[in-house]
């Protein structure tokens, strides 16, 4: 399993505009992530933890919505990756990496929602991948987390915008 870093930044730029919005990135510490939080020059907190976590979740959002009143912006970005062939593959690899790339997103999703629904709105976002649309070799479990990820997202996104 990966740990993850988070980065909770108050931005200046824009998603179409972002000026003024507190933008939570999970998995700051690498890849997507850290090349997100590095491309907005902006004040940030950095809140380190594990997204698999599940009993400190709850604290760690209280802490990114104390920080500045708000999240506008939550990027589930935190991940893993497999290689592997299916026929190789035990079940951790499965469990493990479900759990970071889909339930963890889900999860955290699920604790802001109501918050930013008395705040008014925001957005969510979830890094997939292409192979959250085609299924890739040697990525069965990979590719079944993103198809999930983007699933679950679809569903979500019929649900509020109405």
């Amino acid at each position: 399993m990966s740990s993850s870093s988070s980065k909770v930044e108050k931005t200046g730029h824009s998603m179409t505009d972002l000026a003024n919005k507190v933008v939570w990135i999970t998995g700051a510490s690498s890849g997507i992530g850290k090349a997100l939080a590095r491309d907005l020059p902006v004040d940030c907190l950095v809140l380190p933890f594990e997204v698999t976590d599940y009993d400190v979740l709850a604290e760690k959002v209280d802490e990114a919505w104390a920080w500045q009143g708000r999240v506008d912006v939550l990027v589930n970005n935190a991940g893993i990756s497999q290689r592997c062939l299916a026929i190789d593959a035990k079940p951790e690899v499965y469990t493990d990496l479900i759990n970071v790339d889909l339930i963890a997103p889900i999860w955290l999703t699920q604790l802001q929602l109501a918050r930013m629904a008395e705040a008014g709105g925001g957005h969510i976002v979830a890094i997939s991948s292409v192979a959250g649309r085609i299924g890739a070799p040697l990525r069965t479990a990979y590719s079944a987390a993103k198809f999930g990820l983007i699933g679950y997202m679809d569903a979500l996104r019929t649900e509020i915008d109405r």
